[in-house]
């Protein structure tokens, strides 16, 4: 059949899509819930945080937003056998056990502070670095170059650092690093943080997520949806990660609606 000038196939484009959301089916299947509170979490709403223990399904992601993730898996891959290759990553299960971390099955380091759980991007040696602050933990943010020069304004993300910061807190050290990574031209900034300036944010994080769970599972109420101040977008339920109605529906729809997703 002739075909127009320009004329756009699909064919390979058709079948990228189908393997992206095939193999997120399968990170989902080979996932197993901790039921506890994660790390990456920490800045989302208190009833996000609930909703996620609870068992709450998420939203299902688009194929625009799983080829945002594979990139940002790549570069993250790539970035740290960097670090490997440079001689300072730390990967020594012996050296790793004294900062109060295990290799889960995937080899990486496996973090817990006041019963909440995060599997970290990498551990550096910083003795090797320009820093010097010791043995301390790295997250990986693989950001565009838009997001890059914002960041060049405004400095890291809130949300970046009390994740990282939460590792610290569980290896017991006093300083942690944001490494923001280029998924377009590969630019990478290391950035070192004091631990004593964040901590009081994770520990409030943890407080209110432990209060709330306390009150769900003594009469089944579950906190009002609120957005982190320090993340305003949090607030707006077009990029939450739950259909707006589990936030807005009142508690009886939510826990009427999970016994109908777990049947």
């Amino acid at each position: 059949m002739p075909i127009q000038d320009n004329f756009i196939d699909t064919t390979v484009d058709e079948y990228i899509n189908k393997e992206l959301i095939k193999d997120n089916k399968e990170r989902q299947l080979k996932h197993k819930a901790s039921g506890k509170l994660s790390a990456s979490m920490l800045f989302q709403p208190v009833k996000f945080q609930v909703l996620k223990t609870i068992g709450v399904p998420r939203k299902p992601f688009d194929v625009y937003t799983l080829g945002k993730f594979k990139r940002g898996r790549d570069v993250e891959t790539w970035y740290v056998e960097e670090l490997k290759k440079s001689g300072v990553l730390v990967e020594d299960p012996k050296v790793l056990w004294k900062y109060n971390l295990q290799l889960d099955e995937d080899k990486q380091p496996q973090a817990t502070y006041r019963e909440c759980i995060g599997y970290i991007d990498s551990i550096i040696d910083t003795d090797k670095m320009e820093s010097k602050v010791g043995i301390i933990p790295n997250e990986i943010k693989s950001i565009v170059n838009m997001k890059w020069r914002r960041v060049k304004k405004t400095g890291i993300d809130w949300h970046y650092k009390i994740q990282a910061c939460f590792y610290a807190l569980a290896m017991g050290v006093e300083h942690y690093a944001v490494t923001i990574v280029s998924a377009e031209d590969l630019r990478r900034e290391t950035h070192i943080f004091e631990v004593s300036k964040m901590k009081k944010y994770v520990d409030h994080a943890i407080g209110q997520y432990m209060i709330a769970m306390a009150r769900f599972n003594k009469d089944l109420t579950l906190p009002k949806f609120e957005a982190n101040e320090h993340v305003k977008w949090t607030g707006d339920l077009k990029y939450a990660m739950f259909s707006p109605e589990w936030a807005n529906n009142p508690d009886s729809w939510v826990l009427e609606q999970l016994k109908k997703e777990k049947e």
